[in-house]
């Protein structure tokens, strides 16, 4: 049986009242940068809403990489580990 390629975004995210994992499947690497560079937005526009006060977040991000593969924006504040925003699409085969 051949294998199939999907492509996973992945929203991990933790605040001061909430947290969980979000996934999506796309049939196309394009599709899934399209969730990936949204999920990134929104995810801006809501830390310079809610916590605009705090300025010790950090950004490790491989996004400016045109040969990456697979990539990923992760978001964490350094002196609160629990307030953070990973987000990551991943290539992955299924039968």
């Amino acid at each position: 049986m051949k294998k199939q390629i999907i492509y996973m975004v992945q929203l991990d995210y933790s605040t001061d009242d909430c947290n969980g994992i979000d996934n999506y499947l796309f049939n196309t690497k394009e599709k899934a940068l399209d969730k990936f560079y949204s999920l990134i937005k929104l995810e801006k526009e809501f830390y310079k809403k809610e916590y605009s006060y705090i300025d010790d977040f950090e950004l490790d991000t491989n996004i400016e990489d045109k040969k990456a593969n697979e990539y990923w924006w992760n978001y964490t504040c350094q002196t609160n580990y629990y307030l953070h925003t990973f987000i990551d699409l991943k290539i992955m085969e299924v039968n």
